[in-house]
């Protein structure tokens, strides 16, 4: 269902985008349309404005005769002809003016050609009824045309009333003939053909082509601009249209749809790229789930503000029950007889501090009361909406525990039953070696004392496994005393002389501090003597081996330095692990046994000290061992004694 609604998600976010692009694209066609549209409309205002203003131009001129003729209504046939004259001048569109007294004409100008007008009567030839009332109740001048002229071409018909003024009686009319070819050119109308489809029509309705008079009839019109030139007694309608049409696309068609197409794929790219991550999430969901629940360990979530319990899973409610509903639940841990430490930093402070806790062994006690043994991982985290919460991992450790218990008790079983033995077979074996029973023949006695150097091997296998057994188990007594560094270190240097002899091996004793330190003499030694076997043992022919100390506050440590390969990096987390041996080509690259840097370490912290260590592949390696100093102790160099060489 999860994958079918993402699917569904994918297709509407597809076909949402495909329809914004092509909404876009039809806004932004029929907005440049627009745009178009108004600025042809404001052309054709602007062509039907000129083209009215020309015609009221010329009109308002013949105003000037008819105000004469009011003045004076016996105009003479001369005066008629100055007057004509002088009008025609000033409005160059007119074709002819006549003076119709009531309503027939019998003065016009110019009259070449025009002389069959003389003695036409108005009202039965060219002016309708309404119009003549319409001149007599507004006293405004009335249009009527495009009227067919005998002279050829069409014009434009105006009649003028003129009233006595005198007297207000009416007198007559002015009859005016513009010539529309004129008006027409004094406008750039033709030229606008060029251009534009455009017609002037006495009807508002294009489907009557008859009542076009100028431009082209057979045009497929769409959505024509129109504008209306209301003239008293008459209308005019103009048409007009791009000739390519009205544009059906923006002016650069395919950067607009380029750029909405490259929108669409990045949407929809960012779309099936967020879906992706959703699924893989959905993915890493179900399969977190899964070994959430069927994990071994137990599993828990709990809130790092509260420290509540916010999930669990099952192997968690096997290992404690449903005990655990805080995470200071951890907190309170045993020892082995049941009785909690006090001295002890609880996992809460622990991440509080770190934000990680790992490999960390305590005992608890589950919802039946008994002591569980149990290894503990925490990690914390922000949550996508900043809410702090603690993962922690509880590893049951019972089993591991039992086998560890088994095994040290079978090591300490058979140490036990081999060291008298042993024993009695080394010194059995030293007597013949040193030939104390009688001589022995030169091949009995090399074999004798190469049994006596394996059993004294053996030995000391026994000592360092019986050793370690003792100091986990809490059973080895230490007798602490206040020591003097610089005694102990030459007392180890001595004592091991021959073995470095025998590897050709120089220990050199550098500057000693003179410092006292609260240990055990035997086993402080006991220690040393590893970290010089160690050195000693690494170290190349004819080369040295430094013994000094530093002091850092109240701290003192006691160095040892060779110059052999290094310790690899891969083996450094293993250096004081039981049994652990660097390897040099897939294979031991010294003999020993691999207990003695764990059992320095155990002997270090039973005296309060730290054991540690710093090395380079190929510069050597210095372990070190640290005590404190005790107290009211003048701390001077040993200058006196100077460095020592064995």
């Amino acid at each position: 269902m999860f994958r079918s609604l993402i699917r569904i998600a994918r297709c509407m976010v597809l076909i949402l985008m495909v329809s914004v692009a092509i909404t876009v694209d039809r806004v932004s066609t029929e907005r440049i349309r627009t745009e178009v549209r108004q600025e042809w409309q404001a052309k054709i205002d602007d062509l039907a404005l000129d083209l009215q203003g020309r015609i009221l131009q010329n009109i308002t001129t013949v105003w000037g005769l008819a105000a004469s003729v009011s003045v004076e209504p016996e105009l003479g046939e001369a005066r008629f002809q100055e007057l004509a004259a002088v009008i025609f001048r000033l409005a160059t569109e007119l074709r002819n003016i006549g003076l119709a007294p009531d309503f027939v004409i019998n003065n016009i100008y110019p009259l070449e050609g025009n002389e069959a007008a003389i003695g036409l009567d108005l009202r039965t030839q060219s002016l309708p009824a309404e119009q003549v009332l319409m001149l007599m109740e507004t006293e405004r001048a009335v249009f009527s045309g495009p009227i067919n002229l005998v002279q050829g071409g069409q014009g434009l018909a105006a009649r003028i009333p003129i009233f006595i003024s005198d007297s207000d009686e009416f007198w007559g009319v002015v009859s005016v003939i513009l010539d529309l070819q004129s008006l027409y050119e004094a406008v750039n109308l033709g030229s606008r053909l060029q251009e534009a489809q455009l017609v002037l029509s006495t009807s508002s309705d294009l489907a009557t082509s008859e009542s076009i008079f100028f431009g082209t009839r057979d045009v497929s019109w769409q959505q024509p601009v129109y504008n209306a030139l209301d003239m008293h007694g008459t209308s005019w309608h103009l048409f007009a249209q791009p000739k390519a049409g009205w544009p059906d696309q923006p002016p650069q068609p395919w950067l607009l749809r380029g750029i909405l197409a490259l929108l669409v794929l990045l949407v929809t790219s960012a779309t099936f790229w967020l879906t992706r991550l959703l699924l893989k999430d959905r993915q890493m969901q179900q399969w977190f789930s899964g070994l959430f629940e069927l994990a071994p360990v137990g599993i828990a979530l709990f809130d790092a503000e509260n420290n509540k319990l916010l999930q669990a899973n099952p192997s968690l409610k096997s290992i404690l029950g449903d005990h655990p509903r805080s995470l200071a639940f951890f907190n309170r841990t045993f020892d082995e007889h049941g009785d909690p430490i006090i001295e002890f930093e609880g996992v809460t402070q622990t991440l509080a501090r770190s934000e990680k806790l790992t490999g960390r062994q305590s005992l608890v006690k589950d919802s039946t009361g008994s002591l569980k043994p149990i290894m503990l991982h925490g990690l914390k985290l922000i949550t996508t909406d900043g809410k702090p919460v603690v993962w922690l991992i509880v590893e049951d450790v019972s089993a591991q525990k039992n086998a560890e218990r088994l095994k040290n008790q079978f090591i300490s079983t058979v140490s036990h039953e081999l060291r008298t033995p042993l024993t009695s077979i080394s010194g059995a074996l030293g007597l013949l070696a040193n030939e104390a029973a009688g001589t022995l023949p030169d091949s009995a006695l090399r074999l004798t004392r190469i049994a006596h150097r394996n059993s004294e091997q053996l030995t000391y296998l026994v000592n360092d496994l019986l050793d370690i057994e003792k100091l986990i188990a809490g059973k080895m007594t230490l007798e602490m005393k206040t020591l003097q560094v610089f005694d102990v270190v030459r007392e180890c240097v001595e004592n091991i002389g021959n073995y470095a002899s025998e590897h050709q091996v120089t220990v050199d004793i550098r500057q000693l501090a003179d410092v006292k330190v609260t240990a055990d003499k035997r086993r402080l030694m006991q220690a040393l003597n590893n970290l010089l076997s160690n050195a000693i043992k690494f170290s190349p022919e004819h080369s040295d081996v430094h013994v000094y100390t530093e002091r850092e506050g109240r701290k003192v440590r006691i160095l040892v330095q060779d110059f052999g390969k290094g310790i690899p990096p891969e083996f450094e987390p293993l250096v004081f692990e039981k049994f652990a041996q660097a390897e040099t080509d897939g294979r031991c690259s010294k003999a020993g046994t691999g207990l003695g840097l764990a059992i320095t370490r155990e002997l270090m912290l039973k005296m309060h000290g730290a054991v540690g260590f710093i090395s380079r592949p190929g510069h050597g390696a210095t372990f070190w061992l640290e005590l404190t100093e005790e107290e009211q102790t003048t701390s001077a160099s040993s200058d006196d004694e100077g460095p020592g060489k064995t």
